[in-house]
């Protein structure tokens, strides 16, 4: 047995090593791939002229091996493994429209996601050029001082922070990675270990010696680490942003949040303009000082003050924001800045929410959006999450707004209502139905005339028999435009539940305040029970009639 298995092993190794011998060498491989199967007839082949360098050096990378992937609509998607020649070129034929072209390195290399992409744009043309940037999977060193501009003695565990940049072909980098931070030791100095590549560098630092801190800070937009590199750190002082946010329809300061971003990491938040009721600061006896509403006096020291976006909401409410994009600090620092709210390039969203059937306007649901798909960068999707409770007609105002498709929630979050698409328009409407089980209808008085003062009193009933309850509330949800109509609206939110309904009034329907009822028997007036079993998100007509408690205890004989 040993002996057979032996000469299998031989055979085995044998065929490996005849196909090792067969195998393209990349002295000897074909620089050329082709992709989307056989051509078919009257079709048209499509060929990339493919250029590999690396990344950092602009070398070629000659007899390089990379593996083609491509997609073709309503086809098999297809790839190809294919080495550069000596001088780093290729070609790669396609034998279909292309909806996707991506190239991937193999070992010890990575192609960055900017250069592996070919764009849609790029492959519906005759001829395709596309050079291909390749980055080495190895470490290097980075090392430097860390200084502050005007004092001797070097900051202490200062913030040093190197962010991953993955840089396009038109030269644009975005941030693909948390950025690697750490602090400065006692001399200044640090060191890090990274991947090599390109990185955005920024550090902090506050100086805390005295009463008020004062915030340093330095960034470099592009620094290239392909081999050790030394970069030493002077900060400066950060920029002082002063001035008002006031609102436009009446000139008058309003207190706001201001939120600064530069990138998902390098990024200022809750920066606050005075409400003008509490303290904003303490004078030298410690007494509080209190800023006139809407001024703001802050140092930004945790953005790249090259370009900046700010993002202000006003304080109590998460309907509005004014986004103010491509900020620089040299044009802000030392300036009184006037930033309005409330203006008419603010998108206006009336969203309204109804219940799905009857078109019954919900109100005092709190409505949240959540950015789904809009035309923003990456970094500010999360900006644009707005919030508010839906009025008496069932609506929720929106002021700002970014285009684009959005989840909306209600209830707290617990309840998704649907999506809503904001178009480019700056004013609209959109609608949404919320789906739920509920009671409508009227209740009418002995003369035929709709009740418009009235309180429900909801006994529940869980599927093991057990009841609770009554709870009195308003039957009308406290909306003045139902109350008007006399269309009551009680949602019956619980599944499997059996609800019972006992509507009750004053005598004549007149109004009442709280203080002339307690329980069912102080309401001169009511209705027969109803009763529903909640199966599915259906609407529960009700149609009855006021007629004397027969438990009803005039004030004078209560308990």
């Amino acid at each position: 047995m040993s002996v057979r298995l032996c000469l299998i092993c031989g055979l085995l190794a044998s065929a490996a090593a005849a196909l090792l011998l067969l195998a393209p060498s990349p002295a000897f491989a074909q620089a050329t791939a082709t992709l989307g199967g056989k051509l078919e007839d009257g079709a048209r082949a499509r060929t990339v002229s493919l250029t590999v360098k690396m990344l950092g050096s602009d070398k070629p990378a000659g007899n390089f091996k990379l593996l083609a992937f491509a997609k073709f609509e309503g086809k098999p998607h297809d790839n190809a493994t294919f080495f550069t020649d000596e001088k780093g070129t290729a070609a790669v034929t396609l034998n279909r429209e292309a909806k996707e072209l991506r190239f991937f390195a193999y070992g010890d290399f990575v192609v960055p996601d900017g250069w592996s992409n070919v764009p849609p744009a790029e492959l519906s043309k005759a001829e395709i050029a596309w050079t291909l940037f390749v980055r080495p999977l190895k470490n290097v060193r980075a090392t430097g001082k860390v200084s502050v501009t005007g004092r001797e003695s070097p900051p202490v565990r200062a913030s040093v922070s190197f962010a991953p940049l993955d840089v396009g072909q038109d030269g644009s980098a975005r941030m693909f990675d948390a950025p690697y931070t750490i602090h400065s030791r006692e001399d200044g100095s640090y060191e890090f270990e990274l991947p090599s590549g390109y990185y955005m560098v920024w550090c902090n630092w506050a100086d805390r010696s005295g009463n008020d801190w004062v915030y340093y800070h330095k960034v470099v937009a592009r620094v290239a680490a392909f081999e050790d590199v030394k970069l030493d750190l002077a900060l400066v002082k950060a920029p002082q942003f002063s001035g008002k946010v006031v609102d436009a329809r009446t000139g008058k300061g309003i207190g706001a949040q201001i939120d600064l971003y530069s990138n998902v990491y390098l990024r200022q938040l809750r920066n606050n303009a005075s409400d003008g009721v509490l303290a904003d600061e303490y004078d030298e006896n410690d007494e509080p000082v209190v800023w006139p509403a809407g001024t703001f006096k802050f140092q930004a020291w945790a953005i790249d003050p090259s370009g900046f976006t700010a993002v202000i909401k006003p304080m109590g409410s998460e309907a509005v924001l004014k986004v103010i994009p491509n900020l620089k600090a040299a044009d802000l620092d030392g300036k009184e800045v006037i930033w309005e709210l409330y203006t008419d390039d603010m998108r206006k969203v009336n969203l309204r929410v109804t219940t799905h059937e009857q078109d019954i306007p919900v109100m005092g649901l709190d409505v949240r959006l959540m950015p789904k798909r809009i035309d923003v960068p990456e970094h500010l999707q999360q900006s644009y999450t707005a919030g508010g409770m839906v009025d008496e007609n069932g609506f929720v105002h929106f002021l700002g707004l970014a285009a684009g498709t959005y989840d909306v929630y209600g209830a707290s979050g617990s309840t998704h209502l649907g999506e809503v698409t904001v178009k480019a328009e700056a004013a609209q409407e959109v609608s949404l139905k919320w789906p739920i089980p509920f009671a409508y209808g009227t209740v009418k008085l002995a003369d035929g005339s709709v009740c418009k003062n009235l309180h429900v009193f909801i006994w529940m009933v869980n599927p093991q028999g057990r009841q609770f309850g009554p709870y009195p509330v308003d039957a009308f949800k406290e909306n003045a435009v139902l109350r008007e109509k006399g269309m009551i609206f009680v949602p019956l939110l619980q599944h499997g539940f059996t609800f019972k309904l006992r509507f009750a009034a004053m005598d004549g329907g007149k109004a009442y305040t709280e203080k002339d009822w307690v329980r069912i028997t102080d309401f001169p007036l009511v209705t027969d029970e109803v009763e529903f079993k909640i199966e599915g998100e259906k609407a529960h007509k009700v149609d009855l009639t006021l007629k004397a408690n027969p438990d009803f205890k005039a004030p004078e004989k209560r308990d």
